[in-house]
């Protein structure tokens, strides 16, 4: 929807410069609302927003005031017309149709209270000038941003940290999170890149007073198997949550490409609206393309589908600007597709419709399925596992010594989310400043304990950590940064606090069985999404890096490798090495390779402070 920035003076010292100040860094994020612009100064806080008109296009302006209120508001809330009822029978008094009104007007009667009744995607801030203070929170799952630096003169907030960069003192590396992204492929938790910028985690809100800043959790991503859900309400609650997501004043569409989610999406919202439009892309290399299977689901379904084909150029070109984007390096090559295919959909539409969270919320990824194939081995006696694990790693590189590992591994002791890239000892070898506190079964040893505390079976500990660590972390980021860049909206329909509260009572059978992922969500679209679709195994959202590091992107990772000014921080030749070896096809180094270029680039651009540019 927008994004907005702004500053808490906990002293005078810039009192003179307030107004300059909270223009500059609201200007560098122009991107994530390009419709209008809106400023709040006062003694103790400037607030500053850009808009992207979704909802109530002329009157929903921000920052809004109501009050003593005053608020910068980013994302949606989809039961803001039932909220906007129960407020008009306490005797509140409306002016607009906007669900910010809404949102300020919940925060007056109920304050942090109000954070209960909310559906929706948001991160804002709240002045409250008769209580002087500051109050902000961002949704349950972290679907929107919310970022922050705390000095001894201010503490302020963006919805992207590109904006605070500049408030910094020092652009000193966060060797944590460097050390976090190698393995996970961004920084986890609250940690940036930078030491000083930290997020606002999902599900937590803030309140400063007297200088002071207090941060809360105030919801519980947890898991309950119930036995009773049923295909039916398993429907229900996603058509309903569909239907929410795409109230708007504009028009909306949907991404669609070869998969069940975006395939579920798009079918019931051709029902709401058979006019709608989608989206798909595809990069003209086999195996990485399923343009057919979205034209023919497209086709069945009666809908419109507009599609874009990526060429290697074109990716290159881009990639500097989609690190700027980023913020953080990110080392998901598809972010840059999301971006090609949300800048596509801009030409028609302002909102888009999108099958993130399905995976985790109904136990989508294929690596769930490991529990029925390591099954034999999850109940022998650690001191048996333990001897054959060892035997097992003083075997030749044949058939069957993976499974082996795998099987008599602890699973917190191998799985860290959706992706992992490099073991610790690879780590070991690329970083100079390698800290073996910093191994990545640390970063997730909290999180395992609690799935344990909490009786949580194979399978739902693997969700619990991609809840925790690969959703908001990377495919929300990734979605929500390219999508804003694009200055297009995002709407996650499956990522719906009704959608989460019935999917975590599925028993483990009705996520996955030996053969197939996410066995209730198909079984309760059968016979409205396309046949071709519903049985179809996951194929992701592919990019060929792998093929083009051979061609002409591969030039030009060597040399941003090489320019970078990381010697003290990477071993340039280890990370070389990678890329030879990948050239020749000695191992599949893609992933590998991508994860040490996009630091690099992210060094070059956030702390050398370099205008690269590829031109190709």
């Amino acid at each position: 929807m927008c994004g907005y920035v702004s500053i808490y003076y906990k002293n005078n010292k810039y009192a003179s410069l307030k107004e300059d100040v909270i223009e500059d860094i609201n200007n560098k994020i122009f991107h994530r609302g390009p419709d209008d612009v809106g400023y709040f100064i006062s003694e103790k806080v400037s607030l500053g927003f850009r808009r992207l008109s979704i909802i109530d296009v002329d009157n929903g302006k921000q920052p809004f005031n109501k009050g003593n209120t005053t608020m910068v508001f980013n994302g949606e809330i989809y039961n803001y017309l039932k909220l906007r009822q129960e407020l008009k029978n306490k005797g509140y008094l409306f002016y607009t149709d906007s669900d910010t009104e809404v949102l300020l007007s919940a925060y007056i009667d109920m304050k942090e209270e109000m954070l209960d009744k909310l559906v929706g995607m948001y991160s804002f801030l709240i002045w409250d000038e008769e209580d002087k203070s500051l109050f902000g929170a961002r949704d349950i799952f972290g679907i929107k941003p919310l970022y922050y630096i705390e000095t001894e003169d201010f503490i302020a907030f963006a919805s992207e940290y590109k904006s605070l960069v500049n408030l910094l003192d020092n652009r000193n590396l966060n060797k944590l999170s460097l050390q976090q992204y190698l393995s996970f492929q961004y920084p986890v938790g609250e940690n940036t890149m930078f030491k000083d910028i930290k997020k606002i985690m999902p599900g937590h809100y803030f309140k400063i007073k007297d200088n002071k800043m207090i941060i809360e959790k105030y919801y519980d991503i947890n898991y309950k198997s119930n036995e009773s859900v049923t295909k039916e309400d398993v429907y229900n609650v996603i058509y309903n949550s569909i239907k929410s997501h795409m109230v708007s004043d504009v028009e909306v569409g949907t991404f669609l490409s070869g998969g069940v989610d975006s395939s579920i999406i798009a079918a019931i919202a051709s029902k709401i609206n058979p006019d709608i439009k989608s989206f798909s892309i595809g990069f003209g290399i086999d195996g990485y393309d399923e343009l057919d299977i979205a034209k023919e689901t497209a086709d069945r379904l009666g809908i419109e589908n507009i599609q874009i084909n990526v060429t290697q150029d074109q990716y290159i070109r881009e990639l500097p600007n989609i690190v700027r984007l980023l913020d953080d390096p990110l080392a998901d090559p598809s972010a840059i597709g999301l971006y090609f295919l949300s800048r596509e959909a801009s030409k028609y539409v302002k909102v888009v419709l999108s099958g993130e969270g399905a995976d985790e919320l109904f136990g989508g990824y294929n690596i769930y399925k490991e529990y029925y194939s390591l099954k034999p081995f999850l109940n022998i006696p650690d001191r048996i596992s333990s001897v054959i694990n060892k035997m097992a790693n003083s075997m030749p590189n044949i058939k069957g010594k993976n499974y082996l590992l795998r099987a008599t591994t602890p699973l917190r002791q191998r799985y860290i989310g959706n992706a992992k890239i490099f073991e610790n000892k690879d780590v070991e070898n690329i970083l100079r400043l390698y800290n073996s506190e910093y191994k990545y079964e640390n970063i997730t040893k909290d999180i395992y304990n609690e799935a344990e505390n909490m009786g949580y079976d194979y399978v739902t500990t693997m969700q619990y950590i991609d809840m925790n660590t690969w959703l908001p972390g990377d495919i929300l980021l990734k979605g929500d940064k390219m999508s804003m860049g694009a200055s297009i909206e995002l709407r996650v329909p499956f990522l719906d606090k009704n959608v989460f509260e019935l999917s975590k009572g599925l028993s483990l059978k009705q996520k996955v069985t030996k053969k197939q992922s996410k066995v209730l969500l198909r079984e309760a679209f059968e016979g409205i999404v396309p046949d071709h679709v519903v049985q179809k195994r996951k194929l992701g959202f592919p990019t060929p890096i792998r093929v083009w590091l051979k061609e002409e992107l591969g030039d030009v990772v060597r040399k941003t490798i090489k320019d970078a000014d990381v010697e003290q921080i990477i071993n340039k030749e280890y990370a070389i090495e990678l890329l030879d070896d990948h050239i020749r096809g000695v191992a599949d180094n893609s992933r590998k390779v991508w994860t040490i270029f996009m630091f690099c680039l992210w060094h070059q651009i956030f702390v050398e402070n370099l205008s690269v540019e590829f031109a190709h």
